[in-house]
């Protein structure tokens, strides 16, 4: 996301994830349930909240081009890279990647989701064979390497602070903990990448890393298989999968 010249601008200049990295993570996450799990009424309110939330984040970056939050490319494209996200990690670390069906499907929620922030059709893909096409162009016309993306590979994935909740955790413990799991943060990113990206940020790939991938994510797929869904999934999630499915809402 952090690659579009509009967000990785807005993000490095106004946001709070170098001093508060767990509760921008808490508020992001808190957001995204409200926007899922809302429901009819309250979903879209929420939507509208988040767009004025954005309004006042402006400014100008350090190559002197003038930056909007609500700017409707980069507006879509923090919405339309959520997509990718899932299908990639459905694919490598899921039971089974998803039917053409299912992503379809998936594909047509998250249109609608769009809607529900605001952002027009227009501004959207409205097939999937559109929206891999878009997502490719974007890749390979629009992004760039930001300092904002560059330190979040270099330093956020393995410098993070210590939760407030592990306040009382010693240093040395926390660093060689998240230190470790940093380190597969790092090479999770990297792996999931869109190739274009990866050469834009010069990051190499080579067979050691993919092997080491590979075991990382067979140990992953094995440790959910086994999970119940109730600690898989966050509350709000796990709610909404005891309930009937219905494909108007």
């Amino acid at each position: 996301q952090v690659s579009h010249p509009v967000v990785g601008a807005g993000v490095g200049d106004h946001s709070v994830f170098k001093k508060d990295p767990w509760g921008r993570l808490r508020r992001t996450t808190i957001w995204g349930l409200k926007l899922l799990y809302s429901g009819q009424e309250k979903a879209p309110q929420a939507g509208q909240d988040l767009r004025e939330l954005h309004r006042n984040i402006k400014g100008t970056d350090d190559k002197g081009r003038r930056y909007f939050a609500l700017d409707p490319e980069a507006y879509a494209w923090v919405h339309m890279t959520t997509y990718y996200t899932m299908v990639t990690t459905q694919r490598m670390f899921g039971e089974k990647p998803f039917t053409a069906q299912q992503e379809q499907q998936l594909y047509d929620e998250w249109v609608q989701q769009g809607r529900v922030l605001g952002i027009r059709d227009t501004d959207m893909p409205q097939t999937l064979d559109a929206f891999w096409a878009y997502f490719s162009d974007m890749v390979e016309n629009r992004l760039e390497q930001s300092d904002t993306g560059r330190y979040l590979l270099d330093v956020a994935l393995t410098t993070a602070k210590k939760p407030p909740q592990l306040r009382f955790l010693p240093d040395s413990i926390w660093k060689f903990f998240y230190g470790s799991m940093g380190d597969w943060a790092k090479l999770n990113t990297v792996a999931t990448l869109p190739e274009g990206l990866r050469t834009k940020y010069h990051l190499s790939w080579d067979s050691k890393r993919q092997k080491r991938f590979d075991r990382m994510r067979k140990i992953v797929k094995a440790s959910l298989a086994i999970t119940p869904k109730k600690l898989r999934y966050l509350p709000p999630a796990y709610e909404a999968l005891k309930k009937p499915y219905s494909h108007a809402a």
